[in-house]
């Protein structure tokens, strides 16, 4: 099954090359273990969010052009990108784009061993830092 996936900032949106299934989707939780002194443990659970990694084997110079340019505005911008993934129910979603050291173009223009992980976050304020 071909998952799909639209990432969206400010100054578009654009659909990333789709990837077969199983898509890899992180569980992240914020919590933390208590130990007392009379070693007993409680756990303070905040809240969890959702990550998902994208791995392509290789992808054109100008896909790959296009997903940096989302990855470097929210830099610039100061806001993070938003994705959509319909089959897992992701709507609109913000999230932390990392994107892996870029392997060396080949001969014929494409971008080898791509990995783009997406971390689910809130929202900043245009112009916060």
């Amino acid at each position: 099954m071909a998952i799909t996936t639209t990432i969206t900032d400010s100054t578009g949106s654009y659909a990333l090359p789709t990837i077969n299934a199983p898509l890899s989707i992180e569980k992240l939780d914020a919590a933390t273990d208590v130990v007392t002194l009379s070693n007993e443990m409680y756990t303070d659970f905040t809240v969890q969010k959702r990550g998902w990694v994208y791995p392509y084997s290789t992808l054109t110079e100008d896909e790959y052009n296009t997903i940096k340019g989302y990855y470097d505005r929210q830099f610039t911008l100061f806001q993070y990108p938003r994705i959509t993934t319909p089959h897992y129910d992701v709507s609109d979603v913000p999230v932390r784009m990392y994107l892996n050291t870029q392997d060396v173009y080949n001969n014929c223009g494409s971008v080898e061993n791509v990995e783009i992980r997406f971390r689910e976050t809130s929202q900043l304020d245009a112009g916060s830092s």
